[in-house]
């Protein structure tokens, strides 16, 4: 009966994922319109999920086309809560085979929808050191910092420091990482103690602590921070601080296309309590995740997505080893920097032009207000500047990296597992089937930034040129990029949307 049930969950939710692909109608970016948004505390819209510091849409621009996507939003709601009651509390752990493992978690409907099935890349399969590899390469490894000269750390150790659903090991743990040869070497892992108070130095110690970093990226980076935590704010003081022919509102405005409404519906679906994905695939309970998410936010620092500061504060920005991650994020970066500086320039010739500019100020006093601990009080051109980079930067590189290249990294349980059974058995297939069913609905091949007219949103001739000027720098730069062999563990210009949302 167990398995019966399983398969029915699974059969039904990839036939909702497979409508979901084949029903929405794509629209063009649209120039910012006049209104204001409303918005109330997190808690009023999901009573199950308080999270006092984050703030949720009661009303939208009409760009959103937020009505339809509202009734499939609730209906969504009542139609998953009906499913999640047919899925078998226990479920057997994941195989160990590639083909076995999709077999389970990614069934026919989904491969409808979306034929790309998760591939564990080459790179993690032939490897001897799987941990220095994620902390290298791939979406994991901007958790990689120095600790000395030749030290480096990697790993999640504060998401220990909350109780786990019982029958699960703790998540979490610290790798100690050396350099030798020219490489990345795992020295030593540190993780919690095992249900029996034993210092775990095993397989289990390598899987709790991927499992506490898979927690930290998904839930926190990704969901809380990029989702929640930032363009929800952004787009709320843009849309009622900066009015539509501003030349900031009209540099960053493709950055909130359909963000409002798709932010609700993601909330709807990930972070609204027991019955949300998020509380369900991870280490931890709703009213602990609350708990979590508060704490979280308390630290919550927008500065930390500026990939310089990133790099500088964790000691990364130059390493005697390679590093890939880095090294992608930071072609993106200086591309996207130098256009944001030349946009700029044409209507701001300095500091006091920016601090002249009441709206520039209300901007900021909103964003302060809305988003956790801030952008600062003072905006100079240069900080202006990076403000925006960095905004523009989340919306299209870090999404695609913690939306589309987590697609061969975190989805891979019996590698990157969600959690850790305390018996010391593999993660179970209902929660692994989750986080793929929970990934592949949130993007779609549509309004790609390469194709989607963001000139289209210049004030005037000469801002177009200059945003036409960096479409055609990315597009360059994908060039370069097809001129070697694909690595999955990069962004490429080509897979960036407009926004975080589509």
């Amino acid at each position: 009966m167990s398995a019966a049930r399983f398969w029915l969950y699974r059969t039904v939710l990839a036939f909702l994922t497979m409508i979901s692909f084949r029903l929405p109608k794509v629209y063009p970016l649209e120039v910012p319109e006049d209104g204001t948004i409303d918005f109330v505390p997190y808690g009023e819209i999901h009573p199950e999920m308080p999270i006092t510091g984050l703030s949720l849409p009661t009303t939208f621009p009409a760009s959103d086309r937020a009505e339809k996507r509202l009734r499939v939003i609730r209906m969504e709601s009542r139609l998953i809560a009906l499913v999640r009651g047919i899925a078998p509390r226990r479920t057997p752990p994941v195989a160990t085979d590639e083909r076995r493992f999709l077999r389970t978690v990614y069934p026919w409907f989904f491969r409808r929808a979306w034929p790309t099935a998760p591939t564990l890349p080459k790179a993690l399969a032939t490897t001897d050191d799987l941990v220095a590899e994620l902390a290298a390469r791939g979406p994991f490894a901007s958790g990689l910092r120095r600790v000395d000269d030749d030290r480096y750390a990697f790993g999640s150790d504060w998401v220990s420091g909350y109780p786990a659903v019982p029958g699960l090991a703790q998540p979490g743990g610290v790798a100690s990482l050396v350099v030798r040869d020219g490489a990345l070497v795992t020295q030593r892992l540190t993780s919690p103690t095992t249900s029996d108070g034993a210092a775990d130095g095993g397989g289990q110690a390598q899987a709790a602590l991927i499992a506490g970093a898979n927690e930290e990226l998904t839930i926190f980076r990704h969901n809380v921070d990029v989702h929640l935590s930032m363009l929800t704010p952004f787009a709320l003081a843009s849309h009622n601080r900066l009015s539509p022919d501003h030349p900031v509102r009209r540099l960053v405005h493709h950055c909130f296309d359909t963000v409002l409404i798709g932010n609700r519906q993601l909330a709807s679906a990930q972070l609204s309590g027991p019955r949300g994905f998020l509380a369900s695939t991870f280490s931890h309970r709703a009213d602990v995740l609350r708990t979590m998410v508060e704490d979280h936010l308390g630290h919550f620092d927008f500065w930390d997505f500026e990939p310089p500061t990133q790099f500088e504060r964790r000691g990364t920005t130059s390493t005697p080893f390679p590093y890939p991650y880095r090294d992608n994020v930071m072609r993106f970066w200086d591309v996207t920097r130098d256009y944001v500086d030349r946009y700029l320039a044409l209507y701001y010739d300095g500091d006091a032009a920016v601090a002249a500019d009441p709206e520039i100020g209300r901007w900021v006093d909103e964003l302060n207000r809305l988003m956790p601990n801030g952008v600062g009080d003072t905006l100079t051109r240069d900080r202006l500047g990076r403000v925006c980079a960095t905004l523009i930067h989340v919306s299209t590189v870090e999404h695609d990296i913690l939306n589309n290249v987590v697609w061969d990294y975190t989805t891979l349980g019996w590698v990157t597992p969600t959690v850790v059974p305390a018996s010391g058995e593999l993660m179970d297939q209902r929660r692994a089937f989750d986080l793929v069913a929970t990934l592949i609905g949130t993007w779609k091949p549509y309004n790609m930034l390469l194709t989607a007219d963001v000139p289209k949103l210049a004030l005037d001739a000469r801002a177009a040129s200059v945003m036409a000027d960096w479409i055609a720098d990315l597009s360059r730069l994908q060039d370069a990029m097809d001129a070697q062999p694909r690595d999955p563990s990069l962004s490429y210009p080509a897979g960036l949307n407009t926004s975080i949302s589509n």
